[in-house]
């Protein structure tokens, strides 16, 4: 079995951001992205600048974390969850067409582990409940 390679790695914002390149058999190469958003919009947008801004030299990209937020279409009428803000958002979609990112949950080739719509929920309904998709991975 041939192994793989570190090439590079570091952390782009401390306790927010990590990231690993690395070398494959075929000589290709991956850069996996680990993010823990802050919750506020003001410290996410420009995470996601800094992160479309950085030149990772890999063939492809996985993008993966609590990223502490809804977009648009998952969001249809939830109470008490955080939208993302104008800056943000066009942070976040530079971000994903920059690396040409999709979401895993979207895929119809992903392997569906539950019909939750969701990875989140408190189990609670009405205006108590909190349905979202802050956990993803994100692929190029």
């Amino acid at each position: 079995m041939t192994a793989l390679f570190v090439k590079e790695n570091g952390i782009m914002l401390k306790g927010q951001v990590q990231y690993v390149t690395l070398q494959l058999p075929d000589n290709g190469s991956l850069t996996i992205i680990n993010v823990y958003a802050a919750r506020s919009s003001n410290d996410i947008a420009p995470m996601w600048k800094k992160i479309s801004e950085a030149e990772f030299s890999s063939d492809h990209i996985i993008l993966g974390g609590d990223f502490n937020h809804l977009e648009e279409t998952n969001c249809r009428g939830m109470s008490g969850e955080r939208q993302m803000h104008r800056r943000e958002a066009a942070s976040w979609h530079h971000m994903t067409l920059q690396y040409s990112l999709t979401d895993t949950w979207s895929l119809n080739s992903f392997r569906k582990m539950s019909k939750k719509e969701y990875t989140f929920d408190n189990g609670r309904s009405g205006a108590k409940s909190a349905i979202s998709r802050i956990d993803k991975f994100l692929v190029s």
